[in-house]
């Protein structure tokens, strides 16, 4: 049976454009990698990083970071500067989470509300938020340091320019008075806080701000690559 003449010059087209298409690829790839980019060996991530729920989505100035694995939900509100790292979770599901300015929520941190009973979450300015630490129904003051997988718990108050010491766990309701150093379980106060430490609470978060920059630019870096390959 003969093949159709015009389908046949269809399939040489195609095949042809498909041809040029694929070396124009290989070509930029090779480009890429000779000058040390490889971007396009990227897989794109499809996780939804900022996400509504009961009408109310977060709200994220420009100057904010959130990592591409991290997820913001529901009634959450960012200040400027401020930054969610890889696989946080800030969850404005139960109650609202308000977060200050320059503050930075670090690698797999837990921030939200455990039921619809627990108070707001409010974290003030230049708070950073130690790896894995858990922050439930609770609030924060300015220039506070939360430790690596520390605890703290519903109706907690911790006051400004603090230190909760990495795996602390604060107690429900407990109240940390300002320029304290508080660490245990349960926690307690440990000490005052000292000069040099008020210098590194100061200094901690903007240290975040500007390798926060540094990572935005990479993720959109391979934002616009990954879109021009997936055309």
């Amino acid at each position: 049976m003969a093949l159709n003449p015009l389908n046949l010059l269809k399939t040489l087209a195609w095949r042809t454009t498909f041809a040029i298409r694929e070396t124009g690829q290989a070509l930029e790839r090779l480009g890429c990698q000779m000058q040390g980019i490889y971007s396009h060996e990227e897989i794109i991530n499809r996780h939804t990083s900022v996400s509504p729920i009961k009408f109310d989505a977060p709200k994220i100035p420009s100057s904010a970071f959130v990592a591409p694995s991290s997820l913001l939900l529901g009634k959450v509100s960012l200040g400027e500067g401020t930054s969610v790292w890889y696989n946080a979770v800030v969850r404005g599901d139960y109650g609202s989470v308000t977060i200050g300015k320059n503050s930075n929520i670090q690698d797999s941190a837990y921030v939200g509300a455990c039921s619809e009973f627990s108070p707001y979450v409010v974290i003030g300015d230049n708070v950073s938020v130690g790896h894995g630490a858990v922050l439930k129904g609770c609030s924060v003051g300015n220039n506070t340091l939360i430790g690596m997988n520390a605890v703290i718990s519903e109706g907690v108050e911790v006051g400004v320019s603090c230190i909760i010491a990495a795996g602390a766990y604060i107690e429900e309701n407990s109240v940390v008075p300002p320029n304290e150093v508080w660490a245990g379980n349960p926690a307690k106060k440990l000490r005052d806080l000292k000069t040099s430490e008020r210098d590194y609470l100061r200094s901690l978060p903007e240290r975040y701000r500007e390798l926060s920059g540094q990572h935005k630019e990479i993720m959109e870096l391979l934002e616009l690559k990954q879109h021009e390959y997936s055309r």
